[in-house]
């Protein structure tokens, strides 16, 4: 078994296409949503397993991109993403879990949507020394501390 780890999948978002909200760095290179769901989900069953476990870090999903979470491989476990809604039947049927956040103390890392303050000031930096996050799809991450698994990056 392997733990995976994705943001950003935005499955049925046609603002991440060509002239939609996300133009320049952060477009996704298809013509059609549906040719993005495709191969988003034929990427994610290439690489991972049914048995597989995957931590989403969130935005997984509008309108009928919903649909493409029963193709998904992998035991799934969600970190709510600004754009997803906790009450949605499909992310409930989907996901083992749903959170906020993630923390693996033991390795001194934290998973989050948005990137988190790591400082000192900010209370976080004595526990973390990591944020392991999404929602910059291909804008750098803020830090050294700081990873991210948008699929734009992945």
């Amino acid at each position: 078994m392997t733990t995976w780890i994705i943001s950003d999948t935005h499955f049925g978002d046609g603002s991440l296409i060509g002239s939609g909200l996300a133009q320049g760095k952060t477009a996704r290179d298809f013509e059609t949503v549906s040719e993005m769901n495709e191969c988003l989900a034929d990427n994610w069953n290439t690489c991972i397993g049914p048995d597989d476990e995957v931590l989403h870090l969130g935005d997984v999903c509008i309108g009928d991109g919903c649909d493409m979470l029963a193709r998904l491989n992998g035991k799934k476990h969600l970190l709510l993403g600004n754009h997803d809604n906790p009450l949605c039947p499909a992310l409930a049927r989907t996901f083992t879990t749903i959170s906020l956040w993630k923390a693996m103390d033991d390795a001194g890392i934290v998973l989050t949507h948005l990137p988190i303050d790591l400082s000192l000031s900010s209370g976080l930096g004595a526990r973390f020394s990591t944020n392991i996050h999404g929602h910059l799809h291909n804008k750098p991450a803020p830090t050294a501390q700081h990873l991210c698994v948008s699929v734009e990056q992945t």
